[in-house]
């Protein structure tokens, strides 16, 4: 699968369950903190329905955003040392890494996010655009829509959801200071994040980090 545009084919569908996933930084550091400690995925599941470490009210949504957590884990990387070295990220980096990386394996599962960060994030990086307002997230997605005809299907109400979800995700990394605001932040991207994303093939990301070659 490539996750440039290049070639995403129709195997890397757009998803429309962000809306529901969302952010999920502190329920994904939990679901790697077990996988890191050797629980297979049915392991988890079975710990997190008895001990609920999300505080969630109902099993079916538990068991969802669970699943959800170990996707993103499984799409950082196809090698497994370097999945399993960004998953550490997650489970035991500090605030800035545990982030980003979280960042990464949304742009990696998701990819709304992908095209969103580099065509949108990244572009604004490189052309020192440092503003980014409400209504060019809105213009990206409805681009999506006259271009896919998955996201074609989706009502305004989940296009502002999404809206909502990726103004979200820039906030707890940093790009923005707040989700009403539109003055673009340059972020440091963890050094060890960036030698592991090279590592995984992806070096044409890093733009989307305010990391430029």
């Amino acid at each position: 699968m490539f996750r440039d545009g290049r070639s995403a084919g129709t195997s890397w569908r757009y998803r429309g369950s962000i809306t529901r996933e969302q952010w999920l930084l502190t329920e994904t550091r939990t679901i790697a903190q077990l996988r890191l400690e050797g629980l297979n995925d049915e392991e988890i599941l079975a710990q997190n329905l008895v001990n609920n470490y999300f505080q969630y009210p109902t099993e079916r949504e538990l068991a969802s955003i669970t699943k959800a957590c170990l996707l993103r884990l499984d799409n950082l990387s196809d090698d497994p040392p370097l999945r399993h070295e960004l998953t550490r990220f997650i489970a035991h980096g500090s605030p800035a890494q545990s982030a980003q990386t979280n960042l990464y394996a949304l742009m990696r599962t998701y990819r709304i996010v992908w095209e969103f960060m580099l065509g949108v994030v990244g572009v604004k990086f490189q052309t020192v655009d440092m503003h980014l307002a409400k209504h060019e997230i809105a213009l990206f997605l409805e681009n999506l829509r006259s271009q896919s005809e998955t996201v074609a299907g989706w009502s305004d109400g989940t296009l502002n959801k999404i809206r909502q979800v990726l103004t979200k995700c820039l906030v707890q990394t940093g790009y923005l200071s707040s989700p009403r605001s539109t003055d673009l932040h340059s972020i440091l991207l963890d050094l060890d994040l960036e030698r592991a994303i090279r590592a995984n093939g992806d070096a044409v990301a890093l733009p989307a980090f305010s990391c430029l070659e």
